[in-house]
C-alpha cells in the first residue's frame, strides 16, 4: 500500500521536475547568453588595450636592447631584455581576436587586412616569434656580438609586420 502511494506520487511529480528543469536551464542559458554578450562587448575594447599595452613593452625592450647595444653592453641587461621580448612575441597572434580591428568601433592601428589575410598575418608573427628566439637565444650565451648579429633582422621582422599590418 505504501509503495502504491509512493509510486502514485512518483508519477504526479515527474511533469512538475520536468517543468522545473526545463526553466532552469532555460534560465541559466539566458544567463549564460547575456554574461556572454557583456563579455565580448568588453573584450573588444580591453583587448585592444591589453594588445597595446603588449606593444608597447614589445617596444621598451626593442628600445632597451638597443640602447643596451650602444652603449655599455651589459650581458644581464641583454639577457633581460632579449627574455622578454621573446616572451612577449609568441603572444602578438593571440592578442588580434577577431572583433577587435577597425569594425569595432574602438582606436586602434590595426590594420583590416590582419582579420582578411590570417595567414599571412600569422606568418608575419611567427617570423617574429623565431626571430626574436634566436635574439633570445644569442643574449643567453652572454655574447653580445651575437646579439647585435641578431637584432637587425629581429627588428626587420617586427618593422616588416607593422609596414604590412599597420595603419599609417
Amino acid at each position: 500500500m505504501i509503495a502504491a502511494t509512493v509510486s502514485a506520487n512518483t508519477r504526479r511529480s515527474l511533469p512538475f521536475m520536468k517543468r522545473a528543469l526545463i526553466a532552469g536551464l532555460a534560465i541559466a542559458l539566458s544567463a549564460g547568453a547575456l554574461t556572454a554578450g557583456a563579455a565580448l562587448a568588453y573584450d573588444a575594447a580591453s583587448q585592444i588595450k591589453d594588445r597595446q599595452a603588449g606593444m608597447k613593452q614589445i617596444g621598451g625592450a626593442i628600445k632597451g636592447l638597443n640602447d643596451t647595444l650602444n652603449g655599455d653592453k651589459d650581458p644581464a641587461k641583454l639577457k633581460q631584455y632579449a627574455a622578454n621580448l621573446n616572451a612577449l612575441s609568441g603572444k602578438v597572434p593571440g592578442w588580434f581576436p577577431a572583433g577587435t580591428g577597425p569594425s569595432s568601433g574602438e582606436k586602434t592601428k590595426a590594420s583590416a587586412e590582419i582579420w582578411t589575410d590570417p595567414a599571412g598575418f600569422k606568418a608575419a608573427a611567427g617570423a617574429f616569434a623565431a626571430q626574436a628566439a634566436k635574439l633570445n637565444a644569442a643574449a643567453q650565451s652572454g655574447d653580445a656580438a651575437r646579439v647585435a648579429a641578431e637584432f637587425g633582422p629581429t627588428r626587420a621582422t617586427c618593422k616588416g609586420c607593422h609596414d604590412k599590418y599597420q595603419k599609417k
